[in-house]
Parts: C-alpha cells; sequence; structure tokens
C-alpha cells in the first residue's frame, strides 16, 4: 500500500479517536478516555503522524482537556498556561 494513503488512514484514526476522547470526558467515563487517547499517542508515534490537537492532551493524566470543565487557561507574561484539574499539571506556552 502507498505510504500517503497509510498515513491519511491514520490521521482519520486520530481524529477520530481524539472525537470519541471528548465524547467521553463529556459523559465521564474516564478509563475509556484515558485508552483513546493513548492510543492516539501510539497511532502518532508508529506512523509518524502528528496530532492537530496536542496542546489539549495532559502529559501527566493522558485526558483530553476542556477549558472550564477539567482545565484552565490563563495568559501571563506573554504566555498560555492550561492547568489540569484532575493532576496539577501545567502546560505552558508562549503567545
Amino acid at each position: 500500500m502507498p505510504r500517503k494513503y497509510i498515513k491519511k488512514r491514520a490521521e482519520i484514526w486520530i481524529k477520530d479517536l481524539l472525537a470519541l476522547a471528548r465524547r467521553m470526558e463529556i459523559e465521564d467515563n474516564y478509563d475509556l478516555e484515558r485508552r483513546y487517547v493513548s492510543l492516539v499517542l501510539e497511532i502518532s508515534k508508529h506512523y509518524k503522524v502528528k496530532i492537530p490537537e496536542k496542546r489539549f492532551i495532559c502529559k501527566n493524566c493522558k485526558i483530553i482537556l476542556i477549558p472550564g470543565k477539567n482545565s484552565t487557561v490563563r495568559i501571563k507574561k506573554g504566555r498560555v498556561n492550561i492547568k489540569c484539574l484532575r493532576c496539577g499539571n501545567i502546560r505552558r506556552f508562549v503567545i
């Protein structure tokens, strides 16, 4: 199979799994959400495909961060701070 087709298929899998993980976060099914996010990370590594919304994945507890529900977003000193409310991990990005 052509490499482009495989990468395109992996991108579709990642988008679908992220949508399922977001739905599981809303429904408070945390075990399935963590499993979907871990599958996204494995597919991304294996097929060398970028994750479109990697900023909104907690590196520590492997959940989707939804501002206002399970994370807070603050802007301080030219940076965006996203704090996970489950584990307390903070992700910082330069504006």
